[in-house]
């Protein structure tokens, strides 16, 4: 292999040679200018002559009629002299030109290839004088870069660490944010629509009891009232231990729970039909998993009846090598390219990316035509 000497000693050598080759090539088209000009000169010096010898300038032809002598006249032939000197000597002006230009060129070459010979003759000085020092240098060398090495991996494994414990915190951050905004939301939902109903109620239980003998009429528009309160608020709880999941039979086999979802989509979105595909042969994933799907596909279902104006939606379910597999597409308006923008941090979407980063899952959506959500994980 060849050392750092060989190397620079050899890449002088070829500049040398090029720079030489080019000097030739170039001393070459000067010679050639030069006798081109030679040429010139001496065309233009027979021309001189020749123009001299037609030349009108002392011929004064007098009319026979006339004392006056008339005004000289050029003849053909100087005409053609003369158009042909102009010619040559423009021509000659380009020649001299190229040649001053190729002077200059061949002045830089010549200095560029004494530079050239006298670094290599410095190199090889220098090259003499660095071998006694050049395996001492070559192992301080290594032993620097292994520190830099061992450094740049230590930074490396240090900022990954850091990014991985920073991209943890933020996704727990979000994950507590959402717990809170649904514990405030809930908490709303019962002081609200449910302990505000109740006393309600029991204040117009009060006046009922009040009225039941002096006014039974208004007695008893009080009491419909209450049961329609009454009604209205077992709506509100149903409605609200639906969202907690609180009917969720996490013993169900995978199928059979996909099964009687899509069932009950259908049902109550009749207008939008579903074609579905779900694999025969996929085991039941672990208890954290069955519920994450489950809280996913509400979710997705969700955003497509609510958002997307969707005529048909397309759902698939597979197990791949231990993988679940999911596929929900909607023909509907689709997102756009910057969908995320403006999102509000509570939206399904960004609670969809937390469900899915606690079971070390993917997402991947795709709104270009239609919408296209895919997603998976491992039952691990």
């Amino acid at each position: 292999m060849k050392n750092k000497y060989g190397v620079i000693n050899e890449t002088i050598d070829e500049m040398v040679t090029y720079f030489s080759r080019l000097y030739s090539e170039h001393d070459t088209n000067l010679q050639g200018y030069k006798a081109k000009l030679f040429e010139i000169n001496v065309r233009l010096d027979e021309l001189s002559r020749t123009k001299n010898v037609y030349s009108l300038n002392t011929d004064y032809r007098k009319s026979v009629f006339s004392p006056i002598s008339l005004e000289p006249e050029e003849n053909e032939k100087e005409r053609e002299i003369k158009k042909e000197i102009d010619t040559l000597q423009a021509e000659r002006d380009s020649l001299e030109y190229k040649i001053n230009e190729e002077t200059i060129y061949l002045k830089g070459i010549d200095k560029r290839l004494k530079n050239l010979n006298s670094s290599k003759t410095e190199l090889s000085t220098l090259v003499m004088d660095y071998g006694k020092k050049e395996e001492e240098i070559r192992q301080k060398d290594k032993e620097i870069k292994e520190q830099n090495e061992k450094e740049i991996k230590r930074q490396d494994e240090t900022k990954k660490i850091n990014l991985e414990e920073a991209e943890v915190k933020k996704h727990l951050k979000n994950i507590l944010m959402l717990s809170t905004f649904d514990d405030t939301y809930y908490s709303t939902v019962l002081d609200k629509r449910i302990k505000k109903v109740i006393a309600d109620n029991n204040r117009k239980i009060e006046n009922v009891q009040g009225y039941i003998y002096s006014s039974p009429g208004r007695s008893k528009v009080l009491l419909d009232e209450i049961a329609s309160n009454q009604k209205n608020m077992m709506l509100v709880i149903d409605d609200q231990l639906t969202r907690l999941n609180y009917n969720f039979d996490d013993e169900k086999p995978l199928k059979k729970m996909l099964d009687e979802y899509i069932i009950k989509m259908k049902d109550r979105h009749s207008d939008i039909p579903i074609e579905v595909k779900i694999d025969e042969s996929m085991h039941k994933p672990g208890f954290d998993r069955y519920i994450v799907l489950n809280k996913l596909l509400g979710i997705f279902f969700d955003n497509i009846y609510k958002h997307s104006k969707a005529k048909k939606i397309s759902f698939t379910a597979e197990e791949k090598d231990g993988t679940f597999l999911f596929e929900i597409y909607d023909n509907g308006v689709g997102l756009k390219a910057n969908y995320m923008n403006g999102k509000e941090w509570y939206s399904g979407l960004n609670r969809a990316k937390e469900l899915i980063y606690m079971i070390n899952g993917e997402l991947s959506l795709d709104g270009s035509k239609g919408t296209r959500v895919k997603f998976k994980f491992k039952n691990e």
